[in-house]
């Protein structure tokens, strides 16, 4: 039996829900008559333009994806991956202790888009044993290598399949690094975290960043745009939609952008890249010195530079190398490179380097305060070679030292015996076979404050051979200005000693 409801009851819930309806809140319209000023109109404007250059670009932006066997480790065990890539997925192998198959996600961009070129970086593809591309039409191809090059970490894959969907891709023009300047807007495409396609807006924070310790070679771009892991290897836009870099580094205490990232400039993608597709391998010009550290101005004083003087110190010269025939030593400091300034060893590294081997530069260089020049003619670049060690702590429990004589400068010095000093030459590292010791340094002196400490060798001072402590002490009373050319741990170097 269906249950009868009153009419009362009928009206009574008409009434509370005619007048729920009638007082329903509702947002006010919007301002039919507001007009946006000319300072907001132009934002919108550039705010279109950002939109139509990353969804044009998109089109030459390719989702790289690796995978490769690791052996050797606990499958668990973090390796230099973890920093470049985004998403990873280990699957060890039972049968293979020891082994792990790692994925990694990368990012490139489309060169050429006929031949299936597409560049990246080197530390994308670096030890991959399978390359898959996902392109912006969603086909996912395999790529293969066609060469890359760890000293400026650039690298160029190929799309396997001659006959790929080139529908809806582009390839993307490389402008000029050249003309970048501070402050000018860019666009970072790429796969931050493997999430794909994404897109971060900018400006260029700095350019010619070297001495980073990124690369072997190359000076950077530096940007605030959002660059991640995954982003490597994708496009640094101009707002005339060219590529001026590629998205290579970020420096971040937490491993996420912090605002500071690092781009290869396109002109050196360009060159690195032509090479790679033409001959699977870049070559490179020679000198054949080692480098000291940078000038400051206590060494341009001691090496009676011009106040101001800033170049490529010479720590040491190797035998029948182009350097060498040209009669470059050791103290010289290298400024100019074909008419263009070197303000630092990575300048002088980055310049001839790039060079092609057999080029004819016209070398400028300081030589006990007199500018003298050279024609050097490159040789080729065939071993990396590491100017100098990193700097390591002080470690003395091995051995105690040697007594030594404390001289005025507040260093106890020794010469150097391969006989008594066994210890310390298998503890610190030492190369030289002659020189001065260095056993103990006055925490209070000059010396200390110049950088000297235990297990240097005193090689030089002033450009006089240190072969007892009596050199050291006569050159030293005699000298206002006092240089010392010194080895550490198998590096040379430099300091001003004041008095």
């Amino acid at each position: 039996m269906i249950p009868r409801i009153s009419s009362t009851f009928l009206l009574t819930v008409a009434l509370l829900s005619s007048t729920s309806y009638v007082h329903a809140y509702e947002l006010p319209a919007p301002d039919a008559n507001r007009k946006p000023s000319d300072n907001v109109q132009l934002l919108q404007k550039i705010s279109s333009g950002v939109a139509e250059l990353s969804q044009e670009a998109s089109k030459g932006v390719a989702l790289i994806s690796i995978s490769k066997i690791i052996k050797g480790r606990p499958y668990y065990e973090t390796d230099p991956f973890d920093f470049f890539y985004g998403p990873k997925y280990r699957q060890p192998d039972p049968s293979e202790p020891g082994q792990k198959q790692q994925a990694g996600v990368g990012s490139g961009f489309i060169l050429d888009l006929d031949k299936g070129y597409i560049v990246t970086n080197n530390h994308v593809v670096e030890g991959a044993d399978e390359i898959d591309l996902k392109l912006s039409n969603g086909e996912t191809y395999e790529a293969k290598v066609l060469g890359k090059d760890p000293n400026t970490d650039i690298a160029v894959v190929q799309i396997k399949d001659a006959k790929f969907n080139r529908k809806g891709l582009a390839q993307l023009s490389l402008g000029s690094s050249d003309d970048v300047q501070v402050g000018e807007f860019v666009i970072a495409l790429g796969a931050p975290f493997g999430l794909e396609f994404s897109q971060s807006f900018g400006t260029i924070s700095a350019t010619s960043r070297g001495s980073l310790g990124i690369t072997a070679l190359g000076n950077f771009i530096q940007t605030d745009a959002a660059i991640n892991p995954g982003n490597s290897g994708g496009p640094l836009l101009n707002m005339n939609g060219n590529v001026i870099g590629m998205n290579s580094a970020i420096f971040s205490k937490s491993g996420s952008s912090a605002g500071i990232g690092f781009a290869v400039p396109s002109n050196l993608v360009k060159e690195v890249a032509l090479q790679l597709i033409n001959k699977g391998k870049v070559s490179r010009g020679y000198l054949g010195v080692g480098l000291a550290q940078d000038l400051d101005d206590d060494l341009t004083s001691a090496m009676n530079l011009p106040k101001g003087t800033r170049g490529a110190l010479v720590a040491k010269v190797e035998r029948n190398t182009p350097a060498a025939k040209a009669g470059i030593e050791s103290g010289d400091v290298i400024t100019e490179v074909n008419g263009r300034s070197i303000h630092s060893g990575a300048e002088l590294s980055n310049s001839v380097g790039l060079m092609q081997p057999g080029s004819k530069v016209k070398v400028s260089y300081f030589r006990a305060g007199a500018k003298k020049s050279t024609e050097i003619s490159l040789g080729t670049y065939l071993v990396a070679k590491n100017g100098q060690g990193g700097e390591e702590d002080e470690d003395n429990s091995a051995n105690p030292p040697p007594k030594g004589t404390f001289t005025d400068s507040g260093l106890k010095l020794e010469s150097l015996s391969k006989q008594k000093h066994s210890n310390f030459i298998q503890q610190y590292g030492i190369e030289s076979t002659h020189g001065l010791l260095v056993t103990e340094v006055d925490p209070n002196s000059k010396a200390r404050a110049s950088g000297i400490r235990p297990g240097d060798v005193l090689l030089k001072m002033n450009n006089v051979d240190l072969k007892s402590v009596k050199d050291f002490n006569s050159v030293y009373g005699r000298s206002d200005k006092v240089l010392l050319q010194l080895e550490r741990r198998g590096s040379l170097l430099f300091a001003s000693l004041r008095k």
